[in-house]
């Protein structure tokens, strides 16, 4: 079938068949179903943790090799018959076409991580839906509080009361601009050892200090709340509550088949100590002959059997929290992140466009003028890495890199409209392509330097270069940055590809 293809290709659309498109785009696309399943078992969830499902390096090393072996039996093909050397293009568009034909190519076979990344977090979405997932995390982050969460920081000392002024302003006490609150943090001996709820004091080893674990699916204001509403039961000696809270999360133990020798009545009897809530024993979030995670580190000391910790000691009790927390994490996790972060596919669209301008490179010139224009970059970069570390100016280097370019892009045009021999415009032309997508981005962040710098020449200036507007939207559009390059490269190749078209028609000599 497919030589059949290739024929009709041949017959009507030699540049489609040339390139192998159609062949490329097909294997192309089973590879990313193929990863698409790969990472839908990866994503599978065992909360029992009787089972490891871990396939991601295996998977992603197996990619690369395939992804290798396909390409360099695509280019042998490819490369086999060159149109520029047995015939002039027939459109102007054609050497464009070309590019892209080569750069889909390269897209498809290098991206294969994406649906491995999208299968994997659709399957960690499908255990619990959100609502589902919100309130079990609430749930499972309250009982933190009784199990073996860590403690918050105690009041602080009312040494700082007095740095306060008329208005609540923090004052200034020193002349760095560091205020109250950041001299207190650096100070050993200004926190107290009792924490204040509603009015009452409670040691800072109380239940009511306890940390609580948070989960992404859930906002820090709704932990906060969710926080104080178990701390208000305490205080207010809400038995009842706190006993719905225990045996709702024993329930998720159980349905999960996780271990626990806890009952909801012996663990209210050791943890619930009313009024103060002190002297509690602490209940061990694992045990380690149940845990089949490998990566959990045990040598903790805090939770060695009946170890001593801060104000109490451990019990002969245990749950598999750690295991709980790890897995609702990630289900978590999965509900919040988003598919693809923006930052990973720009690095595979620039990743795409280096590899297709290195081959598209090697097509319209010879094997002989790319591999030295290779050296030629690698020595150009070496020298300018040296004079520049020798001269000591960190954008020095940028600096030479884009006036090389520059002077590439004009002694190549002045070849070209001069109709002058290309012999010599070959290595120009592949380090141009190589070297011209970077144009935007250098200039961009020496504006961000060139800032520093003026901030460094000019210190007595009361405005920092880092309280700039203009600064500060630079750093804040980086990713817009790169993403309009890419929109202008493509538009450059466009016209670069009529011009080379036109160029392969000068003289050799």
């Amino acid at each position: 079938m497919f030589k059949d293809i290739q024929k009709q290709l041949l017959l009507k659309y030699p540049l489609l068949w040339n390139t192998k498109f159609v062949p490329m785009l097909v294997i192309g696309l089973l590879f990313h179903l193929i990863f698409f399943g790969l990472g839908y078992a990866d994503g599978t969830i065992d909360f029992s943790n009787k089972t490891n499902y871990n396939i991601s390096t295996f998977s992603i090393l197996f990619g690369v090799l395939f992804c290798i072996i396909v390409i360099i039996l695509w280019l042998v093909n490819y490369f086999k018959n060159n149109s520029l050397k047995s015939f002039y293009s027939k459109s102007k568009n054609a050497l464009f076409y070309e590019w892209l034909q080569i750069f889909i190519t390269c897209l498809l076979l290098i991206t294969f991580y994406l649906p491995f990344h999208f299968g994997k977090q659709l399957h960690q979405k499908s255990y619990l839906s959100l609502e589902q997932t919100k309130k079990r995390c609430e749930i499972i982050s309250s009982a933190e509080i009784f199990i073996d969460g860590s403690f918050a920081q105690p009041e602080i000392d009312s040494l700082a009361s007095g740095l306060i002024d008329s208005l609540g302003n923090k004052i200034v006490i020193s002349n760095k601009g560091e205020t109250v609150d950041e001299y207190i943090r650096r100070q050993d001996d200004v926190y107290k050892d009792y924490i204040i709820f509603n009015g009452k004091k409670y040691n800072q080893y109380s239940l009511l200090n306890r940390n609580y674990f948070h989960f992404s699916v859930n906002s820090a204001r709704e932990d906060s709340i969710q926080k104080s509403k178990v701390q208000n039961w305490l205080h207010t000696n809400n038995q009842q509550e706190v006993k719905n809270l225990m045996n709702i999360y024993l329930n998720i133990i159980k349905e999960h088949h996780l271990k626990t020798n806890l009952t909801p009545e012996k663990w209210f009897e050791i943890t619930y100590k009313n009024p103060d809530f002190e002297n509690f024993l602490y209940i061990k979030p694992y045990l380690i002959e149940y845990e089949a995670d490998s990566w959990y580190n045990y040598s903790d000391a805090k939770f060695q059997p009946y170890a001593d910790y801060d104000n109490g000691k451990y019990s002969k009790y245990f749950v598999q929290q750690n295991v709980l927390k790890q897995k609702y994490d990630t289900v978590s996790d999965a509900h919040t992140d988003s598919y693809f972060e923006n930052e990973m596919l720009l690095s595979f669209l620039y990743g795409a466009l280096g590899l297709s301008l290195l081959t598209f490179s090697f097509r319209i010139t010879t094997g002989k003028s790319w591999l030295i224009a290779i050296v030629s970059t690698g020595i150009l970069n070496i020298f300018y890495g040296i004079f520049s570390a020798i001269s000591g100016s960190g954008m020095l280097y940028a600096y030479l890199i884009l006036f090389t370019i520059i002077g590439m892009i004009i002694y190549f045009f002045w070849v070209y409209s001069n109709k002058k021999s290309i012999q010599l415009t070959r290595v120009i032309l592949n380090m141009i392509l190589w070297s011209f997508s970077a144009f935007i981005p250098i200039i961009y962040f020496l504006l961000i330097e060139t800032y520093k710098y003026k901030d460094y020449i000019y210190y007595d200036k009361i405005q920092n270069y880092y309280e700039d507007p203009f600064y500060i939207w630079l750093r804040e559009h980086q990713l817009e940055m790169f993403s309009l390059n890419f929109i202008i490269v493509v538009i450059i190749l466009f016209f670069l590809t009529k011009t080379i078209r036109n160029w392969k028609g000068l003289a050799e000599e």
